[in-house]
């Protein structure tokens, strides 16, 4: 009863129903819409833990942008997804995004693109170590206007888990800011939203299980429909039979999950990883956390032209070619 009564819980439960309707945006419908509009991904394809980031962030966007901003308490807009495709969380996109004046979640890349930053590190060389998530400047730093949710689409191995990994996959569920992690077995999908202590297994939540839609009522003078909470669709969203599966058995292709409450909370969950891999330096990590995606393009030009200035100087400093400033007739060159 309380279930009903509740606002949260009834956007919730008509937003998941199946629906082709756009009062139910998490729809398999709508999910399966998305796949095909953006990512060329057919009805009864596979969607892989990447592409379901990038569906999950487009549909939390049309929320938004359907209900112009859903507000909770704090009069704050519906929090935003980033989605760091590249195994790297990059400090400058999320502050991008998190104090844009844009409500939603779209960061604008699409599976396999990078974010380019709008400034980047000057004198990082791309074959130097990447900065610490600690290293972004602590002042001048604006405010969150809301929530994020962190997508972290990775692949842990190439045709198996490597079991490396294990316990640094099996500490992340210990995160405050962790809401689970997308994976499952080859042609089975799970949600995991814990770990066994010897990090061996993973508590796993089964979406294949089948059940009933759930039905819809008229609203009395319109033509709206609204999804009725009956108690057999209320029990629905509920199982008493949880999976555990070897970590050693899931699929290597996984995406982590973070929800951060506002900056403060952002910073408490790179000072757990950066505790966790000073603790652990021997373990590989799952991800990284760097202040800015190298700039490669100005840095592969800029030591060309190095290269080039000192190929045509000599060690006297004159030009090579009998130090009469032309290039001999007998000089080579070669496409590279």
């Amino acid at each position: 009863g309380s279930c009903r009564q509740d606002a949260l819980m009834r956007s919730l439960l008509t937003w998941f129903a199946d629906f082709s309707s756009k009062d139910n945006v998490f729809s398999l419908h709508n999910m399966v819409a998305a796949g095909m509009a953006k990512y060329q991904t057919l009805p009864g394809e596979w969607y892989g833990p990447g592409t379901a980031c990038h569906v999950i962030r487009d549909l939390c966007h049309l929320l938004c942008e359907q209900t112009q901003a859903i507000k909770h308490a704090g009069n704050k807009p519906m929090f935003r997804v980033h989605v760091a495709s590249q195994g790297t969380v990059y400090q400058d996109a999320i502050e991008e995004l998190m104090t844009s004046a844009t409500e939603g979640g779209d960061d604008g890349l699409s599976p396999g693109q990078q974010h380019v930053p709008s400034h980047p590190l000057e004198e990082f060389h791309p074959l130097g170590p990447s900065p610490s998530c600690g290293a972004t400047d602590q002042q001048q730093r604006p405010d969150w206007d809301t929530a994020m949710l962190l997508l972290i689409p990775l692949r842990l191995g190439l045709k198996a888990f490597q079991n490396e990994y294990a316990l640094s996959l099996a500490n992340c569920f210990q995160f405050p800011q962790s809401v689970g992690v997308l994976g499952g077995r080859p042609r089975g999908a799970r949600w995991f939203y814990g770990a066994t202590a010897d990090g061996q297994s993973l508590l796993a939540l089964d979406p294949h299980t089948i059940q009933l839609a759930p039905h819809r009522r008229p609203v009395a003078g319109t033509k709206q429909q609204v999804v009725a909470m009956t108690d057999e669709y209320l029990r629905s969203v509920h199982t008493t039979s949880p999976d555990t599966i070897p970590i050693r058995r899931m699929d290597p292709s996984i995406a982590l999950g973070f929800y951060c409450r506002d900056r403060n909370d952002w910073d408490a969950l790179c000072a757990s990883l950066d505790a966790w891999k000073e603790k652990h330096p021997k373990l590989p990590e799952l991800f990284g956390v760097a202040d800015a995606l190298p700039d490669y393009s100005a840095n592969v030009s800029s030591a060309m032209q190095d290269m080039m200035l000192s190929d045509m100087v000599g060690d006297d400093g004159m030009e090579d070619g009998g130090g009469d400033g032309a290039l001999s007739d007998e000089d080579e060159y070669v496409l590279l």
